[in-house]
């Protein structure tokens, strides 16, 4: 890319360049892991409109590439956190922007959370996320307060993030409640808040939604990398500040399944589709097809490497909906045959060869997991029905599942649902349907309106995706922050589509997704 044209000054290119030398040498896998996810994200922009491309390219790769080499390289963890609470302000100069810059950094290095503990008294946990939440919240007042939500809106999520602090603070003491309630509002609350109040008009939304796809494509690299190496490199991070944390490096098929900076195959994976997803959308905003193929052919790898189930399964079902919810019929049609046909190969190679069959979760480690889902539900069901209404606390919960323990000393409780009935009873289950079934409900009602028509069906598929696979993973980490963020990217589409009017779809065709090859070759 030449400097000139691409806003890349001579002192940033030599800058990062001496960066580079200095992560070689003292913090290699903050080399690698700054240099591969760079080289994926400089193909992205490269790759974008001129228009768009001179919006983003530059604070894309500044972003993605010094967010490790800083963390690779600070001596305190605690400095770390200062520096991301002022990463969203310096870096998000106008409203607009703020959103995909907080949801680009977000994804790109893990939690590092430590409890803040004055005089030995935990008050509670802040991490890297944390801060980014907080610097994003500073730079939406800094720039005049966000958009305007319906009360409704942030009443219905205030009400499932009490029934999280009920689930998780019951039966304690009044010092572990204001902790939980703390760590629950900078966890979920803050993400909501963000993108309700960040995404104030159709273009900022369609902003959010490349800056999410660039993110895609640098965990794709990094993921591809990790996976070749065999290498989880940024578990390193946790050792370099000493950060206490369970890292346990999984593998299936004699494949290691890379976790990224999520330091976790299954969610990455999801997250992952789900950028993926985003790209497919946004096929417009591409100099050709042909480079718009290549980058889903490359996210495609990345999120393959995980080797999850569930993560294509969301995929399938956003690919689904978003043809329906477009009113795409021929086009979700044309996709059966394909779908069909692949499905079959993958399953016949899978006969022939048993460690594809392992690695697709068919046989060996895979086929434990799917039985120890189904034994959780089981005596799940059993115990809802001794205290149906409110539940357990989560001590009790420990004692009357016991023997549910895994391997690894803890209850996977790999269903979302089972655990909101198990820990909230049937009103706290039904709180958490309503926050996901109301947003799509929402956003269904405003399928029509022409400007905010593909950041509706992008969170639309996202939240029907992620609804759908939570009866199969447990709602934490970045999975359960974005769910709460694509609600509120929600309530922005429903605050925005106010006095819209219902308009004919653009002249050029939501693009079809029949697999990157095909994509490329088109």
């Amino acid at each position: 890319m030449n400097a000139g044209r691409s806003g890349f000054t001579p002192w940033t290119i030599a800058g990062m360049l001496a960066a580079a030398a200095i992560l070689f040498a003292v913090a290699r896998p903050g080399f690698y892991g700054a240099c591969v996810s760079t080289a994926c994200v400089l193909g992205f922009v490269k790759s974008l409109r001129p228009d768009l491309r001179q919006d983003m390219a530059v604070r894309a790769v500044l972003i993605t590439f010094f967010m490790p080499a800083i963390a690779w390289v600070l001596p305190s963890v605690w400095l770390l956190y200062f520096v991301m609470a002022l990463w969203v302000p310096i870096f998000a100069r106008r409203p607009d922007q703020i959103a995909g810059v907080y949801l680009h950094s977000l994804l790109l290095l893990p939690g590092l959370d430590l409890a803040v503990e004055p005089g030995g008294l935990k008050l509670f946990e802040v991490g890297v996320h944390d801060a980014l939440a907080l610097g994003a919240v500073v730079a939406i007042r800094r720039t005049g307060g966000g958009a305007r939500i319906a009360g409704k809106d942030d009443l219905r999520v205030a009400l499932l993030l009490l029934v999280l602090v009920f689930a998780s603070a019951r039966s304690t003491s009044f010092t572990h409640f204001l902790r939980t309630t703390i760590n629950i509002a900078f966890d979920f609350g803050l993400p909501y808040y963000i993108l309700s109040r960040a995404l104030g008009h159709a273009s900022a939304m369609r902003s959010a939604m490349r800056w999410f796809a660039c993110s895609g494509t640098a965990l794709a690299g990094i993921l591809v990398f990790e996976a070749w190496q065999s290498w989880p490199m940024y578990n390193e991070l946790y050792w370099h500040y000493g950060v206490q944390m369970l890292l346990i490096v999984k593998s299936r098929g004699a494949m290691m399944r890379p976790g990224g900076p999520f330091n976790e195959p299954t969610s990455i994976a999801l997250v992952m589709v789900l950028c993926l997803f985003a790209l497919w959308l946004i096929r417009d905003d591409f100099r050709t097809r042909v480079r718009h193929g290549l980058l889903c052919l490359l996210v495609f790898l990345g999120a393959s490497t995980p080797q999850s189930r569930n993560a294509w399964v969301a995929f399938g079902i956003a690919v689904l909906l978003g043809d329906v919810f477009l009113g795409r019929w021929a086009a979700l049609v044309r996709k059966v045959v394909p779908t069909a046909a692949a499905v079959t190969l993958i399953l016949v190679a899978a006969q022939v060869w048993p460690s594809f069959s392992e690695s697709l979760g068919l046989s060996g480690q895979g086929s434990d997991t799917a039985d120890y889902r189904r034994d959780l539900l089981r005596r799940g069901t059993e115990e809802f029905w001794a205290s149906p209404i409110v539940g357990f606390s989560r001590d009790e919960l420990e004692v009357r599942l016991n023997d549910m323990r895994q391997g690894e000393g803890i209850i996977d409780f790999v269903n979302t649902y089972l655990w909101f009935a198990l820990v909230a009873g049937v009103i706290g289950l039904v709180a958490f349907l309503w926050n996901l079934g109301a947003p799509l409900f929402s956003l269904w009602r405003r399928r029509g309106l022409a400007e905010t028509a593909i950041p509706a069906v992008f969170v639309f598929g996202c939240l029907a995706a992620l609804g759908a696979t939570l009866f199969f993973t447990f709602f934490a980490t970045r999975m359960a922050f974005l769910t709460l963020g694509f609600m509120g990217f929600a309530a922005a589409i429903r605050a925005a589509g106010r006095g819209q009017t219902a308009a004919p779809p653009p002249p050029r065709p939501s693009p079809q997704f029949v697999g990157p090859m095909a994509v490329a070759a088109s």
